[in-house]
C-alpha cells in the first residue's frame, strides 16, 4: 500500500513538475520566435505597408492622445525626422520635434535606414537569445530526466 501510494504521488508531481512545463514555455516561445521572423522575411512588402498606414493614423491622433504626441515628440527627435514621408504628413504647421531643416526626411525612411544599418547588430542578439533558450531547454531537460533516473533507482 505504502509503494503504490508513493507511485501516484510520482505520477500526480509529474503533471506539476516545474522543470518540464518550464521546457515547454521556452519551447513554445521559441517557436513563436522563429514563427515571427518567418512571417516578417516572407510578409515584409505587406508590413510595410500596414506600418505607413499606423503611421498615418497616429498622425491624425497627435493632438488629441498625449501619449500619441509623445511618442511622436520622441521619435522625430531621435531620429532627426518629420512625419512618415516629410513635413507634408503634418496638415498645417509641424510640431516643434519637427526639424527646422527644409530637406527633413520622413521618419519611415529614416527608421527603415536604421534598423538597416543595425540589423547585424539586431540579428546576433536575436540568435544569443535563441541559444540562451535552447541551453535552457537542455538543462530542464537533463535534470528532469536524472531526477527521473534517480526516482526509478529509489524505486519509485
Amino acid at each position: 500500500m505504502g509503494i503504490s501510494s508513493l507511485k501516484l504521488l510520482k505520477y500526480v508531481l509529474f503533471f506539476f513538475n516545474l522543470l518540464f512545463w518550464f521546457f515547454v514555455l521556452l519551447l513554445i516561445i521559441l517557436l513563436a520566435e522563429v514563427t515571427l521572423a518567418i512571417l516578417l522575411f516572407v510578409y515584409e512588402p505587406k508590413l510595410n505597408v500596414y506600418v505607413a498606414e499606423g503611421l498615418t493614423d497616429s498622425i491624425h491622433r497627435y493632438h488629441s492622445d498625449n501619449s500619441t504626441k509623445a511618442a511622436w515628440d520622441s521619435i522625430q527627435t531621435f531620429l532627426q525626422c518629420c512625419g512618415i514621408n516629410g513635413t507634408s504628413d503634418w496638415h498645417g504647421r509641424p510640431p516643434t520635434s519637427c526639424p527646422t531643416d527644409s530637406q527633413v526626411k520622413g521618419c519611415f525612411v529614416k527608421a527603415k535606414l536604421w534598423f538597416h544599418s543595425n540589423f547585424l547588430y539586431i540579428g546576433i542578439i536575436t540568435i544569443c537569445v535563441c541559444v540562451i533558450q535552447v541551453l535552457g531547454m537542455s538543462f530542464a531537460l537533463t535534470l528532469n530526466c536524472q531526477i527521473d533516473k534517480t526516482s526509478q533507482v529509489l524505486g519509485l
